[in-house]
């Protein structure tokens, strides 16, 4: 089941109640962290989105994993509020489209680069300052590995994909032969 459409509704209701607090980055990382439970741990999940499992169990469940965690009121209530209305399943996407507010609102990319082999701070950190020189944007950079590529470097920025892996060089030059 698909839980887009919640998770982008809830996702901008906790943004806005974070931008109005100006607890948003906080909340954001809570919210992050709690989706990341819930996704890690299938115990968890067969607990809280059990019918039969009493509500005040669930939510008294959820309360002590809240302040173990250390989250605050605002995400402890968000919780209770999914389990209530059954829509926990949907806490991982309600993060990840929080997430997409918040970079948007900080005016922030995401870029994903992928490599052969690991890269030097000072290659990811040049790559970083290029990268926002002509985006316009703050970048944020994850380091992936892949030694498929045999060389070279991926960047993927949302939709924009700048292939500079040897692997796709040596698949244009065959193609290129095969075509003459």
């Amino acid at each position: 089941m698909s839980y887009e459409a919640v998770a982008r509704r809830y996702g901008r209701a906790i943004f806005e109640i974070g931008k109005e607090t100006g607890t948003l980055s906080n909340l954001a990382r809570e919210i992050g962290e709690a989706g990341a439970m819930y996704s890690a741990s299938e115990e968890l999940r067969l607990v809280l989105d059990n019918p039969l499992i009493p509500e005040a169990q669930r939510e008294e469940l959820l309360g002590e994993l809240g302040a173990r965690a250390g989250f605050s009121e605002v995400t402890r209530n968000t919780l209770l509020l999914l389990a209530r209305r059954r829509r926990l399943a949907a806490l991982p996407e309600i993060a990840r489209q929080l997430a997409l507010l918040v970079d948007q609102d900080q005016n922030v990319a995401r870029a994903v680069v992928t490599s052969a082999g690991p890269l030097s701070d000072g290659y990811l950190e040049r790559l970083r300052t290029e990268l926002e020189r002509s985006t316009g944007r703050k970048i944020s950079i994850t380091h992936r590995q892949d030694p498929s590529l045999i060389a070279g470097v991926v960047t993927q920025i949302g939709d924009q994909v700048i292939d500079g892996s040897l692997r796709t060089r040596l698949s244009t030059f065959r193609e290129n032969l095969l075509r003459t």
